[in-house]
């Protein structure tokens, strides 16, 4: 989108009658969502004493994924595991390129072992188990014992768990109930002392805050204008893998509306290197670091980066993606690239089933062949291409040092044992990780970099955390912050006193 063009959604909508609104209902804090973090603010609000209702677009919660990071938490202090929080920091500092805020990254380094001692406790309770995840592996970037599981649905039971905590304490929650307006007093210059919601009959409905309201409407990924705006353009028009209907940006527009900043373009995005899906799961298998070539049949890179970094090298190539090409020796030498977080096949979580490699063969989303010819031409790339590339690929393989791209020796794999396989390998997006602009109170904050009284964010529609890349060497970390946050907004809002302290 042209910088001096507007985007439809940065226009505020004409006001609602006060007479087409039926119905006005007082509480102290209103919190729009129930994913992750709105279901954390609402546990925490109700928590510390406050009436709470909670809007949610959808009829039920939102949930992806299983990684929750700590760095110090109850679990990692039994079982001996340090992390250093200062190059934590600097990690995310560094994969955002510094285009976020490092006091907000650091009140999460502050406080997110604090809120998953006090998920453990909860989940102890709940008959809900927590385990760790804390593979790590020698490479040249640092990587970090930090995940934590929820059992026996991952991050379903953690949303159950949060929502049957909130409830029990009070929180009054609205499915199909969207929220359509804020309601801020002085023309843009005052508190947010509500939100205007549509019911499941289609009336208008306004709910007084008198404490608070936190917007936790997660990304904006399926509303093609605003990753239109927003978005680098090479990543604008890529698949997605998860992406609820509901996620349209909604509490990012009804901040805009009131006055909110937003973080600075290009926004981060989580982009994943995506072999296939299918009913058994993430087809890990074809993620592994094994050799990568192009549509031309070349080497291009070293197949052993983070996932957006991996990912930008693939959508340099012809077409946007690569294959991934490994052979009949797999089962000994998958364990050794010792892969992390989603690539991970093995203990604790096992994101491996054997049986998905039959699938995928059946299904023809895995090519087979007796020779490297042969799968050259499966794959439809220049036979002598490939001969090559596999030839030059197994002699650094057989020294032990990768002297064209620099992988890691020991993900350093020959292609010598028939039959060999490939798989195409793409670029899908998961979620969109900037948002509005916050302080370290978790208050949204207006171009003036002022809070705006009254109202906050958590989660995907907050920003100020991220910047260039998503860094995956930090797992976890998108959870951690949801939680982390909502917490901290949650609590925030309960203890404002109706001025904005």
């Amino acid at each position: 989108m042209n910088s001096d063009e507007k985007a439809s959604f940065e226009t505020p909508p004409p006001p609602i009658p006060e007479k087409d609104i039926r119905e006005r209902v007082a509480t102290d804090v209103v919190i729009v969502g129930a994913g992750i973090s709105g279901l954390t603010a609402a546990a925490s609000a109700a928590e510390a004493g406050a009436k709470v209702i909670q809007l949610e677009k959808g009829e039920t919660f939102h949930h992806r994924g299983l990684h929750n990071a700590a760095l110090a938490s109850k679990l990692q202090k039994k079982a001996g595991i340090t992390v250093d929080r200062e190059n934590i920091i600097y990690t995310i500092m560094e994969f955002a390129a510094y285009r976020n805020d490092q006091r907000i990254v650091k009140l999460w380094a502050d406080n997110c072992d604090h809120v998953m001692d006090w998920l453990i406790d909860m989940a102890d309770a709940a008959d809900v188990e927590v385990i760790l995840d804390p593979t790590t592996k020698p490479w040249y970037f640092p990587n970090y014992p930090i995940i934590h599981v929820f059992l026996p649905d991952r991050q379903e039971s953690l949303a159950k768990m949060l929502q049957n905590y909130g409830q029990a304490r009070g929180t009054d929650i609205r499915w199909n109930t969207p929220a359509i307006r804020l309601v801020r007093e002085g023309d843009r210059k005052g508190r947010v002392t509500g939100v205007i919601a549509r019911n499941t009959r289609g009336d208008y409905v306004q709910f007084d805050a008198r404490k608070g309201v936190i917007l936790c409407t997660g990304d904006y990924g399926n509303n093609p204008e605003m990753v239109k705006c927003y978005l680098r353009p090479a990543i604008q028009d890529l698949k997605v893998v998860y992406e609820p209907e509901v996620n349209t940006g909604d509490g990012h527009q009804m901040g805009l509306w009131v006055g909110a900043d937003m973080d600075d373009t290009p926004h981060c995005a989580m982009i994943w290197d995506f072999a296939i899906f299918s009913h058994t799961g993430l087809f890990n298998m074809g993620r592994q670091p094994w050799l990568y070539v192009n549509a031309d049949g070349e080497r291009f890179m070293n197949e052993d980066l983070p996932y957006g970094y991996e990912c930008n090298q693939l959508l340099r190539q012809p077409g946007g993606f690569g294959w991934a090409i490994w052979d009949a020796k797999y089962d000994d030498e998958w364990p050794k690239m010792q892969s992390q977080c989603c690539k991970n096949m093995g203990p604790p979580t096992f994101l491996w089933n054997p049986k998905q490699l039959e699938e995928a063969l059946a299904e023809g989303n895995v090519l087979i062949a007796t020779s490297i010819r042969e799968l050259a031409q499966k794959i439809e790339v220049p036979i002598e291409s490939l001969e090559n590339s596999t030839t030059r690929y197994n002699e650094l393989a057989r020294q032990g040092k990768d002297l064209d791209f620099g992988k890691y020796p020991d993900r350093l794999t020959t292609l010598e044992k028939p039959p060999y396989y490939a798989c195409k390998m793409e670029v899908r997006r998961m979620i969109v990780l900037s948002g509005l602009k916050i302080n370290t109170r978790l208050q949204v904050l207006d171009k003036e970099r002022q809070p705006i009284p009254g109202l906050y964010a958590a989660g995907n529609t907050s920003g100020s955390f991220f910047g260039d890349s998503y860094p995956s060497t930090v797992p976890g970390l998108t959870h951690s912050r949801a939680w982390t946050f909502g917490r901290l907004a949650g609590l925030n809002a309960a203890k404002d006193k109706g001025n904005g302290r």
